[in-house]
């Protein structure tokens, strides 16, 4: 039960801090997002609300990189469909509103400011190194690989904050459709 409180929390927190950002998203309102009883919010984040971000952060870079992982493409072009969709799904379930905590904490916060930047910067480069290692293995050559994840990455990023602007997924599938242009849809014995 206790395990289960402290998920929803965090589940809320990265909802929250993605919509909000993190200096927006008070312990209130996670636990009101989440239903968890008041007391568990300091049982379980006795370090305060540096310590809940960094959770958020973790649990969504779980999610990206778990997407990622289990994405069974066989082509380049089919593995950037896959990341997309993984944020195609959150902004369509939210109407355009919805947001990434890695984000919502990177544009909140100072650049020098705890060691969250840290983990923000660490985070966004797991998910580059995740998305590059994938195109290597679908024959991209390393070098392109790693500017088209890098591109991915940042283009989602950016397509979120302009999707929760408009109030609607068409910044994302507009997004989307450029990233399509920069590899192959049939993977290349030679390379791009």
């Amino acid at each position: 039960m206790a395990r289960d409180s402290k998920a929803r929390m965090v589940r809320s927190a990265a909802a929250l801090i993605g919509t909000r950002g993190f200096t927006a998203t008070s312990f209130s309102d996670v636990l009101t997002h989440s239903g968890a009883p008041r007391g568990s919010i300091y049982h379980h984040f006795p370090d305060g609300k540096r310590q809940l971000g960094e959770s958020a952060i973790d649990w969504t870079s779980d999610q990206v990189l778990g997407h990622l992982r289990a994405c069974r493409a066989t082509t380049p072009s089919d593995l950037l469909a896959c990341f997309v969709d993984l944020w195609r799904q959150s902004v369509l379930a939210s109407r355009g509103s919805s947001g990434c905590a890695v984000a919502g904490v990177a544009i909140d916060i100072g650049a020098f400011e705890d060691n969250l930047i840290g983990l923000v910067r660490t985070t966004f480069q797991s998910w580059v190194a995740e998305l590059a290692e994938r195109l290597i293995e679908l024959k991209v050559p390393p070098d392109r690989a790693r500017s088209v994840a890098f591109t991915a990455v940042a283009s989602m990023e950016g397509a979120l904050i302009l999707c929760r602007a408009e109030g609607n997924s068409r910044p994302l599938e507009a997004v989307a459709t450029e990233l399509m242009r920069l590899v192959p849809t049939k993977t290349r014995r030679s390379g791009l």
